[in-house]
């Protein structure tokens, strides 16, 4: 296959190879002739989107994937239209998307990517973003290892849920699955399933039927293997609660044993446990002494005690007294996360838009 696309802004792209293909489109490898390097174009049909009225999905796909830059977001560098298609060029990763694994993933792979995700899930969150579509087949791994969170059909902005059902019914929480209201937890539940599998190989729930699939990712408690790393089972047993209101969310993840553990065993930095340590610093009432210019000493609060007592911060971490699992022995947040000295997360840096 060597057609010629040729986008609004004069770029001409030859087609080199169908790579996938979904619900409204088909994703092909191109080549950018005027500077010999590869894309993924997205071919979505005006028909079917006019058929199932999902254009306005798809433009929003578009605005939300082509505005946000971090590392491990599949980088939506343009689109344009005919009569007939609608055009997404984006980031091409040559080593394909992750798939449930014939055996089970190390725990040092396991964390690699799961670290990928939160960075991902963190950008998305901080930017009132969810994706409502994380699966495994959903994360690209470029050719230079890096994995790629993608397909944002699903997504959309906080202020826009709908009590729908939307993404992948394998990965969805029971708030999806029954039609409620949700929230940035959907993401945290569904970066649960994905760790489960890649430690299982398998679904964490599994059924012959939709109804029968359902009903388990209602009602039915996920089993972990006990030769896991019992902080990761805690983990995994708590991405997975029903009740979303008892889900962690992604910065509570980034202060969970497990997650600090890895971070450090890999010398990567975590914001937000930082951010803990600082806000433990500032909760305690040091003084600082300053030697006067007639050689007494003077005794005063430092600025950031100052602003601790005249400021709080609106995110707040909270705690829950019900048992996560029936594997664990009435293991409470305090327990699974170490929050107990922690009162708040500091705002961060948002991620870099344009």
């Amino acid at each position: 296959m060597n057609s010629i696309l040729m986008s609004s802004n004069g770029t001409t792209y030859t087609i080199k190879s169908q790579l996938g293909s979904g619900s409204f489109g088909t994703v092909y490898q191109v080549l950018d002739m005027r500077i010999n390097k590869y894309f993924a174009c997205k071919i979505i049909s005006k028909a079917l989107l006019q058929k199932y009225n999902a254009e306005s999905m798809i433009r929003q796909e578009i605005k939300i994937q082509s505005t946000l830059n971090h590392k491990n977001i599949l980088k939506v560098y343009h689109s344009f239209e005919d009569n007939q298609n609608i055009y997404i060029i984006s980031e091409y990763c040559s080593r394909g998307s992750l798939q449930v694994p014939k055996t089970p993933y190390s725990e040092k792979d396991v964390f690699n990517v799961c670290i990928s995700l939160l960075g991902a899930l963190d950008c998305l969150h901080q930017n009132k973003i969810i994706h409502r579509d994380l699966k495994l087949e959903n994360v690209f791994l470029h050719e230079d290892g890096t994995y790629k969170l993608g397909d944002f059909g699903w997504a959309t902005y906080i202020d826009k849920v709908e009590p729908i059902l939307c993404g992948t019914t394998e990965y969805m929480p029971p708030e999806v699955v029954l039609k409620q209201q949700h929230n940035y937890k959907v993401d945290c539940y569904s970066l649960g399933a994905l760790i489960y599998i890649l430690l299982h190989t398998h679904f964490p729930f599994q059924g012959n039927s939709q109804p029968e699939l359902i009903g388990k990712i209602v009602s039915q408690e996920v089993i972990v293997n006990r030769n896991v790393d019992e902080d990761l089972q805690i983990l995994i047993q708590a991405l997975l609660t029903k009740d979303f209101n008892e889900r962690p969310t992604v910065q509570q993840l980034y202060l969970s044993k497990w997650i600090k553990k890895q971070m450090k065993l890999n010398n990567i930095f975590n914001k937000y446990e930082n951010e803990q340590l600082k806000n433990k610093f500032r909760q305690k009432n040091i003084t600082i002494k300053t030697l006067e210019m007639n050689g007494s000493v003077k005794s005063s609060l430092s600025d950031s005690q100052k602003s601790s007592l005249t400021h709080s911060s609106s995110t707040q971490i909270s705690s829950s007294n019900n048992p996560c699992s029936p594997l664990i022995n009435k293991c409470n947040m305090d327990q699974i996360f170490n929050f107990k000295d922690f009162d708040s997360i500091n705002s961060v840096p948002q991620p870099k838009l344009y």
